[in-house]
Formats: C-alpha cells, sequence, structure tokens
C-alpha cells in the first residue's frame, strides 16, 4: 500500500553535497574555482550537488500540487517511490500535505522534474568574505574585488567563476552549474 505524501517524505532520498557525486569535468571545475576561493580566504558552504532523481520528482509534484493547483490524481507513479498523492480523493489534504513538503524542502522556486543537479552538474554554495577579495582567475591572474555584494552574486566574482567553467544562474543565489 502506497505511503499518504507529506513532510515525512524530506527525509528520504537526500540530497548529496559531495564534489565526488558530480560528474568529473564539473568537479574538476568546481574543485579549481572552490581551491581559489579558499586561497582568497573566502568562506564557503555547500549545500547541495547531485539530487537523486526520485527527490527530484517528490519535490517537482508537491510544488505541482501544494503550489500550482495540479490535480493530485495527474501526478505519475514513479518506481521505488511508493507516494500517495491522492489522500483517498480529499484535494484539500492532498494539498496540505504537499504544502507540508514545500516548506519541508524549503523549496523557493518551483522544482524541475531534470535540472543540473540530476544530471550531476550543479552546486548550491554560499560564499562569503569581508574586505577586498584578492583571488587569482583561471588564468592565474590577481583579481581584486573591492566592491559589494560580498558574496556569491558579486558580478566580477561570477565572471571569476565563470573563468574556470562554474556559471552562476543569477535568478537562484546559491546555485552554481
Amino acid at each position: 500500500m502506497a505511503e499518504f505524501s507529506g513532510a515525512q517524505w524530506c527525509a528520504r532520498f537526500p540530497t548529496s553535497a559531495k564534489l565526488d557525486d558530480l560528474l568529473p569535468d564539473f568537479a574538476d571545475s568546481c574543485r579549481a574555482f572552490l581551491s581559489a576561493l579558499k586561497k582568497a580566504d573566502a568562506t564557503v558552504t555547500i549545500a547541495a550537488t547531485y539530487r537523486p532523481v526520485e527527490r527530484a520528482y517528490l519535490m517537482h509534484w508537491c510544488c505541482m500540487i501544494g503550489g500550482s493547483g495540479q490535480d493530485p490524481a495527474k501526478a505519475p507513479a514513479m518506481k521505488g517511490v511508493n507516494i500517495d498523492w491522492k489522500h483517498g480523493g480529499s484535494i484539500q489534504k492532498a494539498r496540505e500535505a504537499a504544502r507540508a513538503m514545500m516548506a519541508g524542502y524549503q523549496i523557493k522556486f518551483p522544482a524541475a522534474l531534470v535540472s543540473r543537479h540530476t544530471q550531476r552538474r550543479a552546486i548550491d554554495m554560499t560564499i562569503g568574505w569581508t574586505g577586498t577579495l584578492k583571488i587569482r582567475d583561471f588564468h592565474g591572474e590577481m583579481q581584486s574585488i573591492a566592491t559589494g555584494p560580498r558574496n556569491g552574486s558579486n558580478p566580477k566574482l561570477i565572471a571569476v567563476g565563470a573563468g574556470f567553467g562554474v556559471i552562476k544562474l543569477p535568478s537562484d543565489p546559491p546555485h552554481w552549474s
């Protein structure tokens, strides 16, 4: 028997925060960029790298049902995820459970079924520093970043990351791919 949707699902199929779970070429690019950041005394916290497809499915469909008004009966089954989105036909309970999942996942943007995270080509990280960041770019040239913001949204830091092959997604503050 399938288990009703709800916040209890959020602990299953956990997202990785390990670079080793990324595709080798992208992992190498991330390691080089992170090494430059570390040598420049920036603080970096990695929140996510690889997201299992099962987790992406759960995140996507809780958004569709709880946030976009999709009919829970239209959520397709997924092998290995024995979830009941319909709650015995109670749309209200289904939507409440889906919203509880959205809160548990801390979803800020609608979740995609296929993403750079499921493809092992993305990293979510927070970056910060104080004062002027003196960082070597991909070519070994010293770049001084004295302007704000002093985080991953800084345009000069975004350009440095791009040189390493790590591209910032401006609409999603921690996301690089």
